[in-house]
């Protein structure tokens, strides 16, 4: 962001906890999407293993500064990818389908479709007190330069 010279810069964002945990909620909800959406687009690719992690533990994880970066790793080159950038959680054991066709495929079509659900509302929860909070911050500008 660009200023002239003598006025200073106010990053009113970055040191508000409720701005960055939301910040984190949606990236980690957006991220737990992409995972879903690869397991979707391979529901009938035989041997694929669904991967997912626990939306609550990386929060937590998260906002304690304990996740590291990892990649996803590609079992089979006929396998969809989903993104890899940023930071991913480990994958949960607890949370894998116990259920595996004949083809050694396990996506659960319900099981993909609840997540993705859960996922959306996680993200749009995360959207909205954002945007409260945002509001808070203008209301706040707002008065000051009133004044």
């Amino acid at each position: 962001m660009a200023h002239s010279a003598g006025c200073p810069v106010f990053d009113l964002t970055s040191g508000n906890q409720m701005i960055q945990a939301m910040d984190l909620s949606m990236s980690l909800a957006s991220k737990r999407q992409t995972l879903i959406a690869s397991n979707l687009a391979n529901l009938d690719t035989p041997g694929y293993r669904t991967r997912d992690f626990s939306f609550e533990k990386a929060m937590k994880s998260a906002l304690s500064g304990q996740i590291s970066p990892i990649s996803l790793v590609t079992t089979n080159p006929m396998h969809l990818q989903g993104s890899t950038s940023g930071t991913l959680p480990p994958t949960s054991d607890a949370l894998q389908p116990s259920a595996e066709r004949n083809d050694g495929n396990d996506v659960s079509l319900d099981r993909e479709n609840m997540l993705l659900a859960r996922t959306q509302i996680n993200y749009q929860t995360a959207s909205t007190l954002m945007q409260v909070e945002l509001r808070k911050l203008y209301a706040a500008i707002k008065e000051g330069v009133a004044h």
